[in-house]
C-alpha cells in the first residue's frame, strides 16, 4: 500500500488534504483566540482610572461588555420625579429595595446607531418617517438620563426620607450593565423587579443608556448625608473575563475536521489498494475445500489425492455395474465369479 501511496496521483491528493487540514487547524487557532479575547480585553482595560461618562458611552446604544465596572465621572442634575424602587434586593443578608433615580448628565448625546420613535403626540414633519431617529447627538424633545442606584433601604417608606439632592451634582461612579425587563403586575405603583432601561424610558418619557451608575460618594446621592436611611450599594469589580464557550467549541470542531480529512484520504487509499490486488489475482480469491476419506489420518499430496479419487471413482462405477447385473450389493461377488486373490493364486500355481 505504501508503493501506491507514493504514486504521483495519491501524493497530489495527499498534498490537497494537507492544505485543507492546515486551513482547518488555522481556523481552530483563530476560534481559540476568540475564546480568550474576552479575558484579554478585560485585563487590558484599566477600569479603575476614571473616564468622562459622556465620552465613554452614548445614549440609546448597546454598552460594550468591556465597559462593565469602568469608573466614570459626570456632572448633572437628578430628575426627582423619575424614581423607582427595585424590590427584593439583598444587602448583607437583608431583603429590601434599591432606590433608583434618573440623572441627566451634562453633554449627553445620542449614539449614531440609536433607533428612536417620536415623542407621544408628535407628528413627523416634512415627510420624515415616523420611526426615523433624530440626528446623532441631538436630544430631541426628551431629556437624556441615566439610572443611578442611590442606595439601599430596608422598606419602601424609608425611601421618602432620602430625597435626591437638588441642583447640579458631581459624582464618580462605576458603570454596570442594565438588567432584563420583568413584569410588575404584582408590585405597587412605583416599584419594579429590575433596573431595565426598556421599562424606565416608558415610565418617565426619557432617552436613556444601556448602563447603570453606582456612585462612590454619598454626598452625590442624598440631600442630607448625616441622617439618611440610605446604605450605599457597591458594584464589585469583575476580576475575570471568562471564556467564550461557543468559540471554544468551534475550535474543537475545526480540529476534528482536520483529522477527518486525513482519515478520508487513508480510507480511499486502502480501498484503491484492495481493488488493485483483486485485479492482479484475476478476480476474487478462490476458496478450496479438501475432503478427507474416512479413516485417513494424514492429508494426501495433491497428485495422490487426484489418483486416489480416480481409482475410487472407477471402483465405485464397477461396483455399481456389478450390483446392477447381479442384483446383489457391491460387497457380494456376482454368481460364478471368483475372488481376485483366488485368480491370482490359480495363475501362480504350477500345472
Amino acid at each position: 500500500m505504501l508503493r501506491l501511496a507514493l504514486t504521483p496521483r495519491w501524493l497530489a491528493f495527499l498534498a490537497l488534504v494537507l492544505v485543507l487540514a492546515t486551513c482547518f487547524v488555522g481556523l481552530s487557532a483563530w476560534q481559540a483566540d476568540r475564546a480568550q479575547h474576552k479575558n484579554d480585553v478585560v485585563s487590558a482595560q484599566d477600569v479603575d482610572t476614571p473616564r468622562p461618562f459622556t465620552e465613554t458611552l452614548d445614549a440609546q446604544v448597546m454598552m460594550p461588555g468591556y465597559l462593565s465596572d469602568q469608573r466614570v465621572t459626570l456632572t448633572g442634575e437628578y430628575l426627582p420625579d423619575a424614581q423607582v424602587l427595585v424590590a427584593d434586593r439583598i444587602e448583607d443578608g437583608r431583603t429590601g429595595f434599591w432606590v433608583v433615580t434618573m440623572f441627566v448628565p451634562e453633554g449627553a448625546r445620542l449614539g449614531e446607531e440609536a433607533q428612536l420613535a417620536p415623542a407621544d403626540g408628535e407628528e413627523a414633519a416634512g415627510g420624515t418617517d415616523a420611526g426615523a431617529a433624530p440626528e446623532a447627538g441631538a436630544a430631541g424633545p426628551k431629556p437624556i438620563a441615566v439610572p443611578v442606584v442611590r442606595g439601599w433601604v430596608p422598606d419602601a417608606a424609608s425611601a421618602a426620607d432620602a430625597p435626591a439632592p437638588a441642583g447640579v451634582q458631581e459624582m464618580t461612579a462605576r458603570l454596570g450593565p442594565v438588567e432584563g425587563a420583568e413584569p410588575t403586575g404584582d408590585l405597587p405603583e412605583g416599584q419594579v423587579h429590575s433596573v431595565s432601561t426598556a421599562q424606565l424610558v416608558n415610565l418617565f418619557d426619557v432617552y436613556s443608556y444601556s448602563g447603570i451608575l453606582f456612585p462612590e460618594d454619598v454626598a452625590a446621592v442624598v440631600a442630607s448625608p448625616e441622617n439618611t436611611p440610605l446604605e450605599p450599594v457597591v458594584l464589585e469589580k469583575d476580576t475575570g473575563g471568562g471564556l467564550d464557550l461557543q468559540s471554544a467549541i468551534y475550535a474543537l470542531e475545526w480540529i476534528f475536521f482536520a483529522g477527518f480529512a486525513l482519515y478520508i484520504w487513508f480510507q480511499l487509499l486502502r480501498d484503491a489498494y484492495h481493488r488493485q490486488e483483486a485485479e492482479r489475482g484475476g478476480g476474487a480469491p478462490q476458496e478450496y475445500v479438501v475432503v478427507k476419506r474416512a479413516g485417513e489420518r494424514d492429508m494426501r499430496a495433491p497428485a495422490a489425492v487426484g489418483t486416489a479419487s480416480g481409482a475410487d471413482a472407477a471402483g465405485a462405477g464397477g461396483a455399481t455395474h456389478a450390483e446392477a447385473a447381479g442384483g446383489g450389493t457391491a460387497a457380494e461377488p456376482a454368481a460364478g465369479a471368483q475372488p481376485a486373490d483366488m485368480d491370482h493364486g490359480a495363475q501362480g500355481a504350477p500345472r
